[in-house]
């Protein structure tokens, strides 16, 4: 283990999504974008919330993730965030956790499966077991936030196969270029 390292509470899906991610301990120098908002962290200290945070119990936060930092940038800014902070950037990996569930979840439902199948799938191939991320939570935080429709892929890609044919249909002279024109004003 590094000496160079923050270690800071988190959920513990959000601990999987940054340890799946960039490695044990947290690795995200590479990551321009995320690098550079933690540095900024360390850098200018936020405490406008640490009266409110102060006061609530972190128990949604039972994991500790290390997170490795430059040497120059543990000498430059230090080695430890505020409370306002540690919950802001715990607010930022988990828009970016469920940004990741929403895409895998989302597209396998488009194709018509089952929501619970969807979630069950995600969990099983990127190792976030009931433990980790209950499903009841995911299902859910789906409802909530997710806009996709069962089978809205299949039906996007039956209104193209419709389209490609009516235009070959209509090239060999088989259909009318009435009907051809009568089927492009259709909104199905």
């Amino acid at each position: 283990m590094s000496k160079f390292t923050i270690n800071i509470p988190c959920k513990p899906y959000v601990k999987r999504f940054l340890e799946l991610n960039y490695g044990s301990p947290v690795d995200f120098t590479k990551d321009k974008t995320l690098y550079i908002e933690f540095r900024n962290k360390l850098m200018r200290p936020s405490t406008r919330y640490n009266n409110c945070y102060d006061k609530l119990k972190f128990d949604r936060y039972s994991e500790t993730v290390s997170i490795k930092i430059t040497e120059s940038d543990f000498y430059q800014y230090g080695w430890d965030l505020s409370i306002t902070d540690m919950v802001n950037f715990n607010v930022i990996i988990e828009s970016r956790a469920k940004t990741f569930m929403y895409i895998i979840v989302g597209t396998r439902l488009s194709f018509g499966q089952y929501l619970t199948d969807c979630i069950g799938y995600f969990q099983q191939k990127y190792d976030f077991p009931e433990t980790v991320w209950p499903k009841e939570s995911m299902i859910k935080d789906c409802q909530r936030n997710l806009n996709i429709t069962k089978n809205e892929i299949v039906n996007n890609i039956s209104e193209m196969i419709d389209k490609i044919t009516i235009v070959k249909l209509s090239e060999k002279r088989t259909i009318s270029h009435k009907l051809k024109k009568e089927h492009e004003s259709t909104k199905f």
